[in-house]
């Protein structure tokens, strides 16, 4: 349901500002809440749940009527907070939805979130002396300003559309995924889907009941995952020693695996792609090989030209279109922090495990990951480690450091995976959770008592004073 806003309050100091209620956010205000910190949460919109509400009316709404888990439910979950055991394997936007406001009122967060309060800056401030204590001020919709040693930025990169820009003109009609919300709309068209993640051929596979036909275009052809293998879902095949195992042998498992269940690709109607498995981020569906072997899609190259009410394609062929639908992914944007205070680059960001801008200190994003694997169990790892580092309890290495794992990690990117804007954030799911797991064990802080006497949340220190 809606909530109101809270009224506006003058500037004050808190522990913490976590920007966002989607499922970063909720997990980062979970893990503050819990070490007892003061913070402030910012919502654009005036629900939590972020693209999961289908009606969210903060603009990150990316669901369908159609939409389901791609991941099942049980690597998804936050681990502290279990789905019911009764729901379906892979459950519905509806579901997921529900799961997050129930989490949100079960914590005692819905009602620490300032709603409809967009926010419109985020800036360092010179220290005021408080010894370990970060500066930052926050300004929201309407001019309240907030000052701050933490700053979370858990708004997701999920909101900004990226289309595909292609010569000449067309005469039909064409939006891009994040606006799709029911197949109804490819009744009796002839429609072409661009792109071949979860979304493209999640869409693709509801235009084919009602449409009269159904292109779908792929630049590099994909491997196409189940959602089941042997009997469960296919990721609970995946299991935390797969991050002690060496790439090449985890992949070597998968294709085999894939190749058991499904075949090879080109086995089942689609191009042969021109990467191995795992060279870039898999798409699961589970029913993309039937509706090609049915002859409900065709699978074509790459587009070249939009030609009024045609389109031409790479192998030089001319086919009728009605529809266009853009699944070409999203813009990394963070419109609050200006480029100087942290760049994003072809969607790219500096961040230390993904989560620390060197040289910024007190500021972290949560969230901004894709994993081979489900993302938002990742969140509440991020969220813990980030308040560790907050109450003094764990330390980062020093910038120079950090800088040197960025260059690393993004050679290795580089090394593994297709260059695309789709992989700068890739990670392996149990590969990332011991990284993290590691960086918590590794750098506790040797001195947290005494740290810790100077980071005492805000609300106690303003007992003392009183």
């Amino acid at each position: 349901m809606p909530r109101t806003r809270r009224s506006g309050k003058p500037a004050v100091d808190v522990d913490a500002v976590v920007i966002g209620a989607g499922p970063a956010g909720l997990a980062s205000a979970r893990s503050l809440r819990r070490r007892g910190l003061e913070y402030r949460q910012f919502e654009k919109g005036s629900m939590v749940g972020g693209l999961w509400q289908i009606d969210n009316d903060n603009g990150a709404a990316a669901a369908y009527r159609t939409l389901h888990l791609n991941t099942s439910r049980h690597r998804t979950q936050f681990r502290s907070d279990p789905m019911p055991e009764h729901w379906p394997d892979y459950p519905s936007h509806e579901l997921m939805a529900r799961y997050f406001e129930d989490v949100a009122d079960r914590h005692g967060l819905t009602q620490q979130i300032t709603f409809n309060a967009e926010v419109t800056a985020v800036e360092p401030r010179p220290c005021d002396g408080a010894p370990g204590r970060a500066g930052w001020r926050v300004t929201a919709a309407g001019g309240e300003q907030v000052t701050t040693g933490a700053v979370l930025v858990a708004n997701g990169h999920h909101a900004v559309p990226k289309v595909a820009v292609l010569p000449g003109s067309f005469d039909g009609e064409r939006f891009h995924s994040h606006a799709y919300r029911d197949p109804e709309v490819f009744a009796g068209k002839r429609v072409l889907v661009i792109g071949v993640g979860n979304s493209g051929m999640d869409i693709a596979c509801d235009a084919a009941l009602l449409a009269e036909h159904v292109l779908l275009s792929t630049r590099h052809g994909v491997h196409v995952l189940p959602k089941y293998a042997f009997g469960r879902p296919i990721d609970h095949l995946s299991l935390p020693a797969g991050a002690y195992l060496p790439f090449r042998a985890e992949r070597a498992l998968y294709e085999l695996i894939v190749r058991l269940v499904v075949g090879r690709p080109e086995d089942r109607g689609l191009p042969t792609p021109d990467h191995r498995l795992l060279e870039a981020h898999p798409t699961a569906s589970a029913q993309l090989y039937d509706r090609v072997g049915h002859g409900d899609i065709e699978v074509v190259g790459d587009v070249t030209e939009l030609d009024g009410g045609h389109v031409r394609f790479a192998d030089g062929r001319r086919e009728p279109v009605d529809l266009i639908v853009d699944a070409t992914g999203y813009e990394v944007t963070l419109p609050f922090l200006a480029p100087e205070v942290l760049a994003v680059e072809a969607n790219r960001l500096e961040l230390y495990q993904r989560v620390v801008p060197p040289g910024r200190p007190g500021l972290y994003l949560v969230g901004f990951v894709q994993s081979v694997g489900a993302n938002i169990a990742l969140m509440e790892h991020q969220a813990e480690w980030i308040a560790e580092l907050i109450t003094g309890r764990c330390v980062l290495p020093p910038v120079d450091q950090m800088r040197a794992w960025i260059a690393a990690d993004r050679q290795q990117l580089a090394a593994r995976y297709l260059r695309s804007e789709r992989h700068t954030m890739q990670v392996d799911y149990w590969r990332y959770l011991r990284a993290i797991a590691i960086e918590r064990a590794r750098r506790r802080n040797p001195v947290a008592r005494a740290v810790q006497q100077t980071l005492v949340p805000t609300r106690v220190l303003r007992s003392r004073s009183g």
